[in-house]
Parts: structure tokens; sequence; C-alpha cells
């Protein structure tokens, strides 16, 4: 017990100090030394590695030899240590000036499904530098939630937050997550969900990059409940190391009169629609997490 404390002290004091450190730098050196890190983990974490060529190897088959499946997945943890540095880096874009290294496609989807005055539910994906998402909307006006869960330890959680909190992103937990996010979206705010990760509870089996995976029923749950239009928005990096925010078109749900058949359905298209933005940009998306069984 002592010893998982001082462990979760360790690690406290790490993620403030690479807060810290990596606000201080330039972003270019930022994004260097995060690219650095990548290649780090690429080459030191044999667990993280074999798990994103496993997945790798499911998704893309035609990546047959090991050499190019090795590739992608350098690519892949490079990427990650990028966006982590501009991830770390967030705060200091507080003031409005996000537009510097933010492009937004499509925008005016999201001014017409809020102007239905339903509220939104934003659908997304661990891809690309995600954190600027809901920092870079709620910069523009809007009044954003988020649905998470705790990661690892409630003091590098009340970090990460505090970090949200500069860009009044509000926190929704998922323990409470059914009751505050429709009041938040009967209220007409956004309410954001990443939706791509594996989950046992509230969670069907639908098709995800070609394989059956669990799935959190979440946002077809909200949509059927509210009304609330659906929209996938997603994030990657450009050329120049600026990012691009892509928004989606409006996700239909179905509706007919069994509410177990429209669930897993709309839980099914909610999933589609992210996976088009995975499938357009495979090197920024988190392979090294164990999506399937």
């Amino acid at each position: 017990m002592l010893m998982k404390k001082y462990r979760h002290l360790y690690i406290l004091y790490i993620v403030k100090f690479l807060v810290f450190f990596f606000k201080m730098l330039p972003r270019s050196f930022a994004l260097f030394l995060g690219n650095i890190l990548g290649i780090a983990v690429f080459k030191f974490s044999k667990q993280a590695r074999q798990v994103a060529e496993h997945n790798i190897g499911l998704v893309y088959p035609e990546v047959e030899t090991n050499g190019r499946k090795q590739a992608m997945v350098k690519k892949n943890f490079m990427n990650i240590g990028k966006n982590l540095a501009d991830a770390l880096r967030l705060s200091k874009y507080k003031n409005g000036n996000l537009d510097r290294i933010v492009n937004l496609q499509n925008g005016k989807n999201i001014e017409s499904l809020l102007g239905r005055e339903k509220g939104l539910i934003v659908v997304t994906a661990h891809l690309g530098c995600w954190e600027l998402i809901p920092a870079y909307f709620s910069q523009k006006g809007y009044r954003v939630n988020i649905i998470t869960r705790q990661v690892y330890d409630k003091k590098v959680d009340s970090v990460i937050n505090r970090i949200r909190g500069n860009f009044n992103v509000r926190i929704i937990d998922r323990a409470r997550a059914p009751i505050v996010a429709l009041k938040r979206l009967l209220l007409g705010e956004t309410v954001g969900i990443l939706m791509d990760q594996s989950a046992t509870k509230n969670s069907v089996s639908v098709d995800f990059l070609g394989k059956a995976a669990r799935t959190p029923i979440g946002p077809a749950y909200l949509a059927m409940k509210t009304a609330s239009p659906v929209v996938p928005v997603a994030i990657h990096r450009l050329k120049n190391n600026n990012h691009m925010i892509e928004v989606g078109e409006e996700v239909m749900l179905k509706k007919t009169m069994s509410t177990e058949d429209d669930l897993l359905e709309n839980t099914r298209r909610c999933s589609k629609a992210v996976e088009q933005f995975i499938v357009k940009h495979p090197t920024e998306w988190v392979w090294f997490h164990k999506r399937w069984g």
C-alpha cells in the first residue's frame, strides 16, 4: 500500500514537471522532444509496441512484413509524442489564441445543428491531439462539456482537469454521466464523448475497423432520450505541425418501435462516423489500446 502511494506521488510529480517543462519551451523544440519521446517509447516499451503491432495487423493484414508494420507503429508513436507535447503546452493558449495552431473545417455544421436548440452530442476518438477540440470550441464561445473517466490517480486527474478548466471546459464524470449530460443537453449545451475504446459496461458489440468490438452506447442513448443531433468531430496534424479539426455530417439516427434494436443500430452508426477519421489518418490513432478482445 505504501509503495503504491509513493508510486502515485512519483507519477504525479512527473506529470507536473512535464506540464511546467513543456510550457517553458518554444513549440518547435517541444515538438522535437515529443518526437524523441515517441521513438523512446517505441524502442523500450515492448508491451505497447506489441499491442500496436497486433492491432495494426488485424486491421491492415496487407502490412505483411514485420518491417513495414514496425515502420507504421514507429510513425504512430512519434505522432502521439508530438500530440502529447502540444497537449502539455495547452495552457499557453488560454488567452484566446488557439487559432495560431488550430484550423477548422466545416465549422458551419456545428452552428447549424446548435441552431435547433436541442443541444449537441459530439462523438470523437483518441485521434490526433484530441484535447485541443473542446478547448478550441470553448474558446469560440460554445458551452462545452466532456464525459471522461479518472486517469490513474485523482491528483493526476486534477492536474489534467485544471488545464481543461483554463478553457472553461466542464467535466462530466462518467459515473454520473447520464443524468448530468441529459441536463446539459436540455440546456442547449454541447457534450463531447470519446467512443473509440473498449467498454465492458453499457456497451454493445458492433463492427469497428472491420472487427467486432464492444462499444459504449452513451451517445446513442443520450440522442434517443433528448432528440439532440449527433455530429462526428476529429483532429489531425498537418504537414506544418498545425492541427485541423474536421466536423463531419450529422449522424442520422434510426427510430422504430424497438428501443433495443435502435440502440444497437445507432451505436453502430455513431461508431462508423468516428471510424472514418481513423481510416483517413491511421498513424494518429492510439493503436496500443487493447480495442479488440
